[in-house]
């Protein structure tokens, strides 16, 4: 590229100097020195004598010019690779270690200054002298004529960072009469003729030969100038020219006729570039580099050349635990599901972490950050070479030696601030694995106690801004035996704008009432329990929460007072238990006491925009005391152990568990059931008994990278349903494009199917609600989506009745909830 830059540049500094071509001369005058001469006229215009006679003056100044341009490493044209100290900058190799190799030269001599200016070769095999002069810069008229000092040291440098000597050994040699001689005894590194490979078994062939013979960047043919000159052809004002741009420096890379290598799968015998030893090392990283820990590199090479490698892999020889007695280290073992013998990779010594997180939570990896055989730092290791007396070469993995550490073998549980607001960073602390030898041991300990405490926006008509902090601190047992949890929320409704309820003063304050939530439950492994627990509230709640997320609505109702939910106070204790009834499957009960209380919405609205609409309505519910039993049984496939289960808004609507789904791992499907029976206060007076069954499913479907099919279907009802537990369809996710809860009845179907192509996806929705024993009609709303994130998206819907139009219903999402 810097080539065709200068080119360029000298092309329109050339071209800048030209004289510009008048265009009209009514008056033509005779040129003076000052002036341009006129142009000459067009060789189309002109009759077929004076075209062939233009053409032999064009041919005339092709020859006549002809511009070379020397690197601006020099500003003077200087003799081809005569200024080697202009080149310093180029005699760099990464692949070989220049102390390592050239030996120091000395220059003094029974205190006496000698100043070397002849240079000679010595113990060249493959190559020759005219090559390697060639090659290293040296001119070839005359190799006896006198050197400069910085001449023989950028020679010497470049010598050794060529990496086709194993050894630069420079002497110096003192004739009675003459220059002092610069002698170099140069050893080649072996020329290898063959290679066989053994002992792969996961590893294809192709992987360990590229590194092998791996050439460097920029290798050139042995008939290539090397010198990078660059020629071309300029054309300016009907004139041709030949430029040259090229540079006084040696080539920075040996020929590659000249080298061992692959040649299209196929290999071709020649010096090893940096020597075996080199090789074999490059290949040794490469391999720990790719996640092979544990592989070692061996092999021979003969006189003749025969170069035979063998590969080990790394097989794991067993798994240690250290951290936790032996009862529980056995369970950790089994959940890792590392098997000795089998080779060891990085990427399964993190699935094995995951595993272990998943089956048991209670345990967390312990920090080795510091610890140099930490995995998530690699393992450095050598390539060693012996040598025989018969010539052959023998090569070996030399793994460094460890350091002695002391280290705690026990972790004692210990109950600091410091530990319960300290988050734990598995990248950062190692993933808890180390390695020693072919031994993994993986450090583990209990986990710290969990607190997490989320900030809750609430926002709603019939309580306006209401902020409140939802907490929970979960203790975990070493044992595995008992784990604990206590939950609490606190939700403030503000006085602000004059809210009030209109012509009731004593609901206006019922509804400032503070909103309260305490709850516990604990988590028995041995038996598969999940939870089992009690909670006591006073609070605000919804039946709603299935429709659209408490952050989506909270939203709508602060910006343009369109919460989409329908409110009411609940008041009393709730027991339940959860039980783990297979790997994917959940089933529980819970028994509730509630006194329903109806809110009415507050005004004026507290909203940003539409503060002159009125009031968001707010469904009023049938009051009093309900007692009811809520059984439920839930799948989700491929859940962590560790899954949240549970949370204080339950809701016989929702879903227990609450899984990451990531459209790109694969199909994914999510079903609840739950059915409550109970009984409470009727329209007509005495208590009457009811009951209720809601059945939602959800299904994922990939069929590419962030591309998919996500599926729904939604059905509810039941018998002498309280209001508050009627059911109702249209709003967003629950009908999208109608109005909010534009049919009500007793029992409700709905369909959804939604398609995704990366941020743009199409949804269909299609339900129908049954009131009075009679299905009211099918209504279908259509519309599309653009995806921030998996979460994160805009929804566009339009309704296909005849009340539709061309304008659509509009809202941005942060949470989804399905």
């Amino acid at each position: 590229m810097n080539r065709f830059a200068l080119l360029f540049s000298i092309v329109s500094l050339v071209a800048s100097a030209q004289p510009a071509p008048q265009t009209t001369a009514p008056n033509p005058a005779p040129p003076t020195p000052a002036e341009p001469a006129p142009p000459a006229p067009s060789p189309e215009a002109a009759p077929p004598q004076a075209r062939d006679e233009a053409k032999k003056r064009d041919t005339a100044k092709e020859e006549s010019w002809s511009l070379t341009v020397i690197s601006d490493r020099d500003d003077k044209p200087s003799k081809k690779h005569e200024n080697l100290d202009a080149c310093e900058e180029d005699l760099r190799n990464d692949d070989v270690d220049e102390n390592a190799v050239l030996t120091p030269l000395q220059l003094n001599l029974g205190g006496r200054t000698l100043t070397p200016e002849v240079v000679e070769l010595h113990g060249l095999q493959r190559l020759t002298q005219a090559q390697v002069y060639t090659f290293i810069g040296t001119p070839l008229d005359d190799p006896q004529a006198p050197q400069k000092p910085q001449q023989l040291q950028a020679m010497l440098r470049r010598l050794a960072l060529t990496g086709l000597f194993t050894r630069v050994e420079p002497r110096l040699r003192v004739p009675e009469q003459g220059p002092v001689v610069l002698e170099v005894h140069l050893e080649e590194n072996p020329v290898v003729t063959s290679v066989e490979l053994k002992g792969l078994r996961d590893i294809e062939d192709d992987e360990i030969l590229d590194e092998l013979f791996r050439l460097p960047h920029r290798i050139i043919d042995e008939d290539e100038d090397g010198d990078d000159d660059f020629v071309a052809t300029v054309r300016m004002n009907g004139a041709r020219g030949v430029l040259t741009v090229s540079t006084p420096c040696p080539p920075q890379r040996p020929p590659k006729e000249w080298l061992a290598r692959m040649d299209k799968g196929v290999f071709v015998p020649g010096l090893i570039q940096g020597g075996v030893e080199g090789a074999m090392q490059r290949a040794l990283n490469g391999l720990r580099t790719s996640g092979y820990l544990l592989a070692r590199l061996s092999g021979t090479l003969s006189p003749t050349g025969q170069l035979i490698v063998v590969v080990d892999e790394g097989q794991l020889e067993s798994v240690d635990v250290v951290g936790v007695d032996g009862s529980v280290a056995a369970r950790v073992r089994d959940a890792m599901d590392l098997k000795p013998g089998t080779v060891f990779l990085r990427s399964d010594a993190r699935r094995a972490m995951e595993r272990l997180e998943s089956r048991l939570p209670f345990l967390e990896a312990a920090s080795v950050s510091s610890d140099p055989d930490d995995i998530s730092r690699g393992r450095e290791a050598r390539v060693v070479t012996e040598r025989a007396e018969d010539g052959t070469r023998h090569f070996q993995t030399q793994e460094p030696k460890r350091k002695e550490r002391r280290r705690r073998e026990q972790y004692e549980f210990e109950l600091s601030w410091r530990e319960l607001f300290a988050e734990w960073n598995n990248e950062e602390d190692g993933r808890g694995i180390t390695l020693d030898g072919r031994r993994l041991v993986v450090h583990v300990r209990p986990r710290s106690p969990d607190v997490d405490v989320d900030f809750i926006p609430l926002h709603t008509q019939v309580t306006g801004l209401a902020p409140g902090l939802a907490g929970s601190f979960r203790i975990w047992d070493v044992k595995d035996r008992l784990h604990t949890t206590l939950d609490a929320a606190l939700i403030l409704p503000l006085r602000l704008k004059g809210q009030h309820v209109a012509d009731d003063p004593d609901a206006t304050k019922r509804q400032r009432r503070i909103n309260l939530l305490v709850g516990a439950k604990v988590e028995i492994p041995s038996v598969g329990l999940v939870e089992l627990g009690a909670q006591a509230h006073d609070f605000t709640d919804t039946m709603d929460r299935w429709r659209m997320s408490d952050i989506d609505s909270s939203i709508y109702s602060a910006l343009i007072n369109r919460p989409d939910r329908d409110y009411f106070r609940r008041k009393g204790l709730a027991a339940f238990a959860t039980f783990r009834i297979a790997e994917d499957w959940l089933a529980g009960v819970e028994y509730r006491s509630d006194r329903y209380t109806t809110m009415k919405s507050l005004t004026p609205p507290l909203t940003l925009f539409r503060r002159d609409s009125p009031p968001f309505p707010n469904a009023p519910v049938d009051e009093g005391r309900f007692q009811s039993v809520i059984a439920r049984v839930e799948y989700t496939s491929s859940t962590p152990r560790n899954t949240k289960v549970g949370s204080l808004f339950r809701s016989p609507e929702t879903a227990l568990a609450d899984p990451d789904v990531d459209w790109n791992d694969g199909p994914f499907l999510h079903g609840f059931a739950t059915l409550e029976v109970g009984e409470g206060p009727a329209v007509t007076g005495p208590d009457q008994r009811f009951w209720k069954l809601v059945s939602d499913l959800s299904l994922v479907v990939p069929t590419g990278w962030n591309e998919g099919l996500r599926l729904r279907l939604r059905g509810a009802g039941g018998d002498n349903l309280p209001e508050q537990k009627r059911e109702a369809l249209g709003g967003w996710s629950a009908l999208r494009g109608f109005g909010f809860k534009e049919f009500r009845g007793d029992v409700s179907v709905l369909a959804t199917a939604e398609y995704r192509w990366h941020v743009f996806g199409v949804f269909a929705d299609l339900g129908t609600v049954r009131d009075a024993k009679k299905w009211g009609d099918a209504q279908l709303g259509v519309g599309g989506t653009f995806h921030f994130s998996d979460e994160v998206r805009v929804d566009v819907a339009w309704r296909t009745d005849e009340k539709a139009t061309s304008t659509p219903e509009a809202r941005l999402f942060f949470v989804r909830t399905f």
